[in-house]
């Protein structure tokens, strides 16, 4: 928060008379969680915003006491408290800002899955598919745990300090609304960041299944032909083309001929799946089908 040069500078034991240990102990803590406490004659409020200052998701959070129609804020360094001129004016103002820049993050985030899907669409995959996919799961689980404290501490905030807002009620609840809204964008990031890796999980599967049906091919290749270069390996005699001066190149040509069958035999079998199981009967069959059911129900229309 900005500091003013005709602010009110406050210590904790100016502000609040009862309590001031237990207050004192939440102020030591390096970054406390959001809470909002009430004291009956003040109440505290801490509320964690989403920070960025180290190219890496934190989170930090900021002090106010409230008592009566006025405002506190503390100033972690030189550990002093501000006295908000407007008092909840200013408050909204300052919780706007927060909400404000909180949403840029988390358009920086949506950014990121966006393009990860759009990586993932095109199949140009990253090497390091899995640890950018990491990472954003981690922060979003992080951002998505972060708002649904923050919704139960601001709601309870509402509650008690309505009072005191006078015109300001409506920007009050703008931001509860908005707290709610991103959490929402939240739980959606990270349902679609789950799609992305069962659709990765796909591809991985399927260009696992294409390098095994090549394995499974050259196996399938080169069997017959060890089997024929064994045969006629063997020290025995009266085997085929033993004594024939052209055996050599007899043998050359049947495992000529092996490789070809079974080379046009797997182009045979792929053209049999592409253009007569899958075009002719899955394709035709599917188009069919919806066709019956368009008809059908034109039919109903015209019936009515």
């Amino acid at each position: 928060m900005r500091r003013h040069c005709n602010a009110q500078f406050m210590n904790l034991a100016d502000i609040i008379e009862n309590n001031v240990d237990e207050v004192a102990e939440m102020l030591s803590a390096p970054e406390p969680f959001s809470v909002f406490e009430d004291y009956g004659d003040f109440q505290i409020l801490i509320l964690r915003r989403i920070d960025f200052s180290t190219a890496e998701l934190n989170f930090k959070s900021e002090f106010f006491i409230l008592k009566a129609k006025d405002v506190f804020y503390f100033e972690r360094d030189p550990q002093i408290f501000i006295k908000l001129k407007k008092s909840y004016a200013d408050l909204v103002h300052q919780l706007d800002l927060y909400s404000k820049n909180n949403q840029k993050i988390i358009n920086a985030y949506t950014g990121q899955v966006e393009k990860l899907e759009d990586d993932l669409f095109d199949r140009n995959l990253s090497r390091v598919f899995m640890d950018i996919w990491f990472d954003l799961k981690r922060d979003l689980s992080k951002l998505e745990n972060y708002y649904y404290r923050n919704g139960i501490v601001y709601h309870e905030f509402l509650k008690i300090s309505a009072p005191q807002f006078d015109k300001y009620k409506d920007e009050f609840k703008d931001i509860e609304d908005g707290i709610q809204f991103h959490s929402s964008n939240i739980n959606t990031l990270k349902s679609r960041l789950d799609g992305v890796h069962h659709y990765y999980d796909s591809i991985k599967s399927d260009r696992l299944n294409r390098t095994l049906l090549v394995l499974t091919i050259i196996s399938g290749v080169f069997l017959p032909l060890n089997l024929i270069v064994g045969f006629f390996g063997m020290n025995t005699t009266g085997l085929y083309f033993a004594d024939d001066p052209s055996g050599t190149w007899k043998v050359v040509l049947i495992l000529i001929t092996v490789v070809c069958v079974c080379v046009l035999g797997v182009q045979a079998v792929r053209l049999i799946n592409r253009y007569i199981l899958r075009f002719i009967l899955g394709r035709y069959n599917f188009y069919k089908n919806i066709s019956s059911r368009l008809d059908d129900l034109s039919e109903k229309l015209r019936g009515k």
